[in-house]
């Protein structure tokens, strides 16, 4: 039984939501967002642990704790309730996910620190980002990484609405905040795939 519908059968996971779930993880697997890619290009080893700021659909949570395996951990932060609770049923079968609920540009209290921050399409919702990312930095350990990928201004529909961001704002603000730029891949299709180091 899949873990959506797993989810559904216990009455943790509301059938509308079960929806957005499924487009969520339907669109992040989708083979034109080049998840593989994306997941070879992170290098994730056994032990790493990994926080991810937007969980979506979970999609990237099942890839990554299976990477990490169960010496390493998942922790996703959202400020959408229902988006944790989905991962809390993720977590039956993938016992390194753990979920937090946070506020719009919180930095949630982690006990250890963390070998990398993962942020996919979220980038252009957060406010204060030089602040945000100084903050969320120091949840870095030495040599730790931020990857952040969002939507570039190629795209006519996300220029009307607002969500992207322009790559050398990205490079500007995540500097400002303290960090350095170690790569810039270019494969994704019009979206921006930026690795900073601490």
């Amino acid at each position: 039984m899949s873990i959506l519908l797993l989810g559904l059968w216990k009455g943790k996971i509301k059938p509308n939501l079960m929806t957005k779930i499924s487009r969520y993880n339907k669109m992040a697997s989708d083979p034109k967002y080049k998840s593989h890619e994306i997941i070879n290009a992170l290098k994730l080893k056994k032990g790493h642990k990994v926080m991810e700021i937007g969980v979506g659909g979970g999609f990237y949570a099942e890839v990554f704790s299976k990477l990490v395996g169960v010496t390493g951990k998942y922790i996703g932060i959202d400020t959408k309730a229902e988006l944790i609770e989905n991962l809390e049923v993720i977590s039956r079968s993938n016992p390194n996910i753990r979920g937090i609920k946070t506020e719009q540009n919180e930095v949630p209290l982690l006990s250890e620190k963390v070998d990398i921050i993962f942020s996919r399409n979220v980038y252009h919702h957060l406010s204060n980002r030089v602040e945000y990312f100084k903050s969320m930095s120091n949840l870095l350990c030495r040599g730790g990484r931020l990857i952040i990928i969002d939507y570039n201004e190629s795209l006519s529909l996300m220029k009307l609405t607002g969500h992207y961001t322009k790559k050398n704002l990205i490079i500007n603000e995540i500097c400002k905040s303290g960090l350095s730029l170690v790569e810039d891949y270019g494969f994704l299709n019009k979206q921006s795939f930026l690795i900073f180091k601490k």
